[in-house]
């Protein structure tokens, strides 16, 4: 009984620990809904009514405004083609938070298509491309990358910079962990990595896959097996892996962190 009580209890601090992490996320919505009603001369406006309208299941703005999940890319951008509130600010609080010429996004009136996978900000005149940044873990039910709405964070890149060098929906962001790819990778550095390179590539850092977990590692072949590799190899031995068993993820093109 005491186990099941102190279960329960932790459980509960999880949850709450979790939803004050995306509170910031719950208050935009409703922020967005109230005055979405209010431009409309309406009362008040139902989260049904709201999902309606964006073209979405109810449940999605019930969960987010209950700080269960985050608002994610492409329903900031649904809610920016619809309601004239913007992307980059549903998403990081940005501001200003509506676009300009709201006035397109009048009940009836459909304005042009965004590219949901970018936003502008007025101070610098830049627009930027939105990237996703997975989880040390693979999704329990599907064995791939966590989904949109489980993703750890979304990193803001110039989206002239991101598109003369790699497509921006293939872009993913992954963190390393520990020093076995020191020097040429160090713990916390961030790396961006395509999600299109999905086989092995032999030398190339790559994101796999093993069970549930997500590893950053060098890939070798040889005439005894296909390895992951650290380059850190006065610490750490090559890794002899089933090719058959490893999901290949994504081949790692850059990365950034602190000197």
């Amino acid at each position: 009984m005491v186990n099941n009580t102190s279960r329960t209890e932790g459980m509960s601090i999880q949850k709450v620990k979790y939803s004050k992490k995306n509170a910031h996320h719950a208050q935009r919505m409703k922020l967005v809904r109230e005055a979405f009603a209010r431009e409309r001369g309406l009362d008040k406006l139902s989260q049904a009514n709201f999902a309606r309208i964006v073209g979405i299941n109810p449940s999605r703005i019930s969960h987010i405004e209950a700080g269960n999940t985050r608002i994610g890319i492409e329903l900031a951008g649904l809610i920016e083609e619809k309601t004239g509130f913007r992307q980059a600010w549903l998403l990081t609080g940005e501001r200003p938070e509506k676009v300009s010429d709201a006035g397109r996004y009048d009940e009836g009136v459909r304005g042009p298509r965004k590219d949901r996978e970018s936003g502008f900000t007025e101070q610098s005149g830049h627009h930027f491309s939105f990237v996703k940044k997975v989880k040390p873990h693979l999704n329990g039910g599907s064995g791939e990358l966590t989904s949109d709405e489980e993703a750890e964070g979304i990193y803001a890149f110039r989206t002239d910079w991101l598109k003369s060098r790699w497509p921006a929906a293939s872009m993913r962001l992954a963190q390393v962990s520990g020093d076995s790819m020191y020097p040429t990778l160090k713990d916390g550095d961030l790396v961006l990595f395509d999600v299109t390179e999905r086989y092995p590539i032999d030398g190339k850092i790559m994101v796999v896959g093993i069970d549930d977990l997500v590893y950053i590692k060098r890939l070798r072949r040889t005439h005894q097996g296909m390895f992951l590799v650290s380059d850190n190899s006065a610490v750490y031995e090559p890794w002899r892996i089933d090719p058959e068993e490893t999901k290949f993820l994504g081949l790692v093109l850059w990365h950034c962190g602190e000197l």
